[in-house]
């Protein structure tokens, strides 16, 4: 069964929207079980502070060829090959840019989101937020 998770981006190390600006897929380090098929839903830290994209994981295991081609998801100190075999990397692709102020830290909070620093399933409440506002936002376009 499919989860969704909340994924924290800080844009001063990687800016996301930028990225998404040019192509609709990213790599990103796995830290958990995020498998394909699952959704993920990237987080902005400061100063944006809110969910901006959500995306589907299109491939739960990143080739070497591919990890070399997308060199922004390999953190710095550890860029060379024996140290990103040890990492696990998923592809994630662009299903939606919510509009700004959507899904503030506020409004999650409100509804159940903790802390946002490290990848983390959506709770049931929180996750029937989102959904609940997707859909709105789909019923309006």
């Amino acid at each position: 069964m499919a989860e969704n998770w909340i994924i924290p981006c800080n844009i001063r190390f990687f800016d996301i929207t930028e990225h998404f600006s040019k192509q609709t897929c990213v790599v990103w380090k796995n830290s958990f079980t995020i498998k394909k098929g699952d959704t993920a839903y990237i987080y902005i830290g400061s100063p944006v502070g809110e969910i901006r994209y959500k995306c589907i994981v299109v491939a739960d295991h990143v080739d070497e060829e591919t990890l070399q081609r997308n060199s922004y998801a390999i953190p710095a100190k550890k860029s060379n090959n024996y140290f990103s075999k040890k990492i696990k990397y998923i592809e994630l692709e662009l299903v939606k840019q919510y509009p700004d102020g959507t899904f503030t830290l506020e409004h999650l909070r409100e509804h159940g989101l903790g802390q946002v620093q490290i990848q983390a399933r959506t709770s049931r409440m929180l996750q029937s937020y989102i959904t609940e506002i997707d859909n709105q936002l789909n019923d309006n376009t």
